[in-house]
C-alpha cells in the first residue's frame, strides 16, 4: 500500500499542475529553460485547460526573454531579420496551430506533424523561404531538439536569423497527446488519461473519498515496471462500464485497442498498433453496433478510408491522392459501381483528412492543441455510481469544438445507372428521372440542379458525367447516340463567405458559389430552350428562351 501510494504522489509530481511552479511548467515543455532560471517567470503553477493554452504560455515567455536579450553584436541585416522573425513567431503563439504528438507518450518534439503543422522552429524556417530545409529535417528525424539537428543549411540560416543557438533551442518546445491536469479536473473520469504504470479506483459518489482497492473498483490500471508499460491499459468510465482498453510492448502500443461509446458497453471503435504505430484496420461502429467505417493503416500513414451508410446501403471508397484531394468509388449494396471522381478536403479544424465522423477519446487527445476546450456548466445531472457529480463543477468540453472534415466533389464525377432495381425506365421530368435510375445519389445531383426540375430528359443511357467546382454542379452532360443533354451552370466570381455561429463560437462553412445564369446547350454547344438569370443576392431578373439554336461568342 505504501508502494502505490510514493506511485501516485510521484505521477501527480510529474504533471503540469503539479510542478510546483510556473517555471517548473515551463521546465518541463522545454528543459532549456533551466539556463534561464533567473530570468523566467516565477507564480504559481498555471491551470492550463488546453495543451494549445501549455504552448501558447511558453511562447509568450520565450518572446519576454527574446526581446529583452542583448542585440549589440548583431549587424543591420541580421536586426532586420530578428525582427521580423519575432513578428512571425508572436503570429504563430497568437493563431495556436501546432504539431500533434500522436505517437509518443512522453513529450518530445514534433518538427512538422501528419498534417503539415510546423513547430516554432520549422515554422521560421517556412516562412523564411527555407521550408524545404524544415522538411529534410522532419524526414531524417522528426522528434529532434535543435542541439540533435546536423542538417548542412542550419548553421547559415541560424546566422541569418539574428537567432543565436541558445535562443533558437528556447524557442521549441515538446508536446504532448493529453490534456494537461487530466488526472485532477473536476470531471477526469470522462477525460482520456495518459497512460502510465499506475493503479488508481474511483472515488464515492457522495463523500469524494478513494473507494476500497478491489478489480471491481479500478478506474486505471496500466501494467509494468519502473515506469515502463508492459501488458494491459485500462480506463474504466465507471463502476463496472468499461472506455479504453489496449496493450502495450516494452512501453510502445502493440495489438488491439479498443474504445467504448462513453457510459456504455457498446463498442466505438477498434485499432491494430505495433511498434507504436497504427498497422492494419481501424474499424468504427454506430452506436447500434453497425460497421460505419474502416480506415486501413501501413505503418502509421493512411492507405483507404471506406464509409459505410446503412441507411441507404452505400459504401464509399477513398483514397488519398495528395495532402488536398481523394480518388472516391461509391458502390451499391450489391457490389455496384455507382459512382466515382475526386473529392477536396476541406478541413478548417486542421484535423487529419479522414476524420469526418465525430471524435472519440482515441482520436481527441491530441486535438486540444488547435482546438481549445472551454470550461461550460455541467450536463450531468442523473446520479452514476463512481462518478463525481457536484453541483457548480464545470466540465471540460471534449468532443465537438473543432469541425469536422468534410469531402467536396472537384472535377468531373461520372454517375452509372442503377440496373439492379425492379423498377420500370423513368422519363419525364429531370428530377423523375434521376430518382428512378440514379437513386441512391439522385438528392445529390438534385440538389445542384434544383433550377431544371421542369425539364424533360429521356437520353439517358448508362452513365451521366457531373463537372464540379467546390462541390457545386457546373456541367451536366447526358448522351445517347445523337441525343445529348448538357445542362449548364454558370458562377459570380465571388463566392459567398459562409460560417455559423455555434457553441463554439464561428464556424467556418465552405465557401458558396452564386448562380449566374443556367441553361441548356446542344450537341453543337449552342444555347437551346430556356435560361435563367440571377443577381449576386440569389433572385432571379430574367428569362430567355431559345427558339432558335444560338451560339455564343
Amino acid at each position: 500500500m505504501k508502494n502505490k501510494l510514493l506511485l501516485l504522489i510521484a505521477t501527480l509530481l510529474s504533471l503540469p499542475g503539479f510542478a510546483g511552479g510556473f517555471y517548473q511548467q515551463l521546465c518541463q515543455f522545454n528543459y532549456n529553460w533551466k539556463n534561464y532560471a533567473h530570468r523566467a517567470p516565477a507564480g504559481t503553477a498555471h491551470d492550463f485547460t488546453t495543451e494549445r493554452e501549455y504552448v501558447q504560455a511558453h511562447l509568450g515567455a520565450v518572446l519576454g526573454i527574446l526581446h529583452s536579450n542583448s542585440t549589440s553584436h548583431l549587424s543591420k541585416a541580421q536586426l532586420e531579420s530578428r525582427a521580423q522573425m519575432l513578428k512571425w513567431l508572436s503570429e504563430y503563439r497568437e493563431a495556436g496551430q501546432f504539431p500533434f504528438n500522436y505517437y509518443r507518450l512522453e513529450r518530445i518534439p514534433v518538427f512538422i506533424d501528419e498534417h503539415q503543422t510546423h513547430c516554432a522552429v520549422g515554422y521560421l524556417m517556412m516562412k523564411s523561404g527555407h521550408d524545404d530545409m524544415a522538411r529534410r529535417i522532419a524526414a531524417a528525424d522528426n522528434y529532434a531538439w535543435v542541439k540533435d539537428i546536423h542538417d548542412a543549411g542550419l548553421p547559415a540560416w541560424q546566422q541569418a536569423s539574428g537567432f543565436t543557438v541558445d535562443e533558437l533551442k528556447l524557442i521549441q518546445g515538446a508536446y504532448d497527446s493529453y490534456l494537461p491536469n487530466a488526472f485532477v479536473l473536476p470531471n477526469k473520469y470522462e477525460i482520456p488519461q495518459k497512460p502510465q504504470v499506475i493503479l488508481a479506483h474511483f472515488e464515492d459518489e457522495r463523500t469524494g473519498k478513494k473507494l476500497k482497492a478491489a478489480p471491481e473498483n479500478v478506474w486505471l490500471k496500466g501494467e509494468g515496471s519502473n515506469g515502463v508499460l508492459h501488458g494491459k491499459w485500462i480506463q474504466n468510465f465507471a463502476l463496472g462500464i468499461p472506455w479504453i482498453i489496449g496493450w502495450f510492448e516494452n512501453g510502445k502500443k502493440t495489438g488491439q485497442w479498443a474504445e467504448y461509446y462513453q457510459g456504455t458497453s457498446q463498442l466505438c471503435r477498434t485499432e491494430i498498433w505495433r511498434n507504436d504505430k497504427l498497422n492494419g484496420l481501424r474499424i468504427r461502429y454506430d452506436r447500434q453496433g453497425k460497421v460505419i467505417e474502416e480506415i486501413l493503416f501501413r505503418e502509421g500513414k493512411v492507405v483507404t478510408k471506406t464509409n459505410y451508410t446503412p441507411e441507404d446501403t452505400l459504401t464509399w471508397l477513398r483514397r488519398p491522392l495528395n495532402d488536398s484531394m481523394l480518388y472516391t468509388e461509391v458502390y451499391n449494396a450489391n457490389g455496384a459501381l455507382i459512382a466515382m471522381g475526386k473529392e477536396k478536403v476541406y478541413n478548417p479544424g486542421n484535423l487529419q483528412w479522414f476524420q469526418n465522423i465525430e471524435l472519440t477519446a482515441l482520436n481527441t487527445m491530441a486535438i486540444q492543441a488547435s482546438s481549445p476546450i472551454e470550461y461550460v456548466p455541467s450536463r450531468q445531472s442523473a446520479y452514476k455510481p463512481g462518478r463525481l457529480s457536484r453541483a457548480g463543477y464545470g466540465r471540460v468540453e471534449l468532443f465537438g469544438g473543432p469541425q469536422l472534415v468534410e469531402y467536396l466533389k472537384e472535377g468531373t464525377w461520372t454517375y452509372y445507372k442503377e440496373y439492379n432495381y425492379n423498377a420500370a425506365q423513368y422519363n419525364g421530368s429531370l428530377h423523375r428521372s434521376l430518382r428512378g435510375n440514379y437513386r441512391h445519389l439522385a438528392g445529390t445531383l438534385i440538389q445542384g440542379l434544383s433550377m431544371f426540375d421542369d425539364m424533360a430528359l429521356t437520353v439517358f443511357q448508362d452513365s451521366i458525367m457531373v463537372q464540379y467546382n467546390n462541390n457545386q454542379v457546373c456541367d451536366f452532360l447526358a448522351t445517347s447516340g445523337n441525343s445529348c443533354v448538357h445542362l449548364k451552370v454558370n458562377y459570380y466570381d465571388n463566392p459567398q463567405q459562409n460560417g455559423i455561429l455555434s457553441f463554439y463560437g464561428y464556424q467556418p462553412q465552405p465557401n458558396k458559389l452564386v448562380v449566374k445564369d443556367c441553361g441548356q446547350y446542344n450537341l453543337k454547344g449552342e444555347r437551346i430552350g430556356e435560361w435563367l438569370y440571377f443577381n449576386e443576392a440569389g433572385n432571379m431578373y430574367k428569362k430567355e428562351s431559345y427558339l432558335i439554336a444560338w451560339k455564343e461568342d
